[in-house]
């Protein structure tokens, strides 16, 4: 499950450099320099090949959260969701192998991860 979490953290990275390529205000002096539509193609490929790897069920969870509030999986700082920024209960922050499973907050059901 650990390289589950990986997976998700690197796809949502790519989905948000995606979504700053594709914002007409996103800093374009770097993008003047490069090819925007290959770096654009490079990205979805690096997305497709992640995608591949992620087990159906999960990928449609990730999709309906990303749908909803704009990321498909959160970090949990301190305690909180950052998120909905919701602390979690302590049973959640105790646990021992945090990051081995892919937990979920318990308020807004997105998944998390431990920072």
């Amino acid at each position: 499950m650990e390289k589950i979490v990986e997976l998700l953290i690197s796809l949502s990275d790519l989905d948000n450099m995606l979504k700053d390529l594709e914002n007409e205000n996103y800093p374009d002096t770097l993008l003047k320099k490069m090819d925007f539509e290959k770096v654009k193609k490079s990205l979805i490929e690096a997305r497709e090949e992640i995608i591949q790897q992620i087990p159906k069920g999960i990928l449609n969870k990730y999709e309906k959260f990303v749908a909803k509030y704009g990321r498909g999986i959160a970090p949990v700082i301190n305690g909180v969701c950052m998120n909905c920024f919701s602390k979690l209960p302590t049973s959640m922050l105790s646990k021992v192998n945090k990051n081995k499973t892919i937990d979920r907050c318990p308020n807004c059901g997105i998944f998390i991860y431990y920072v």
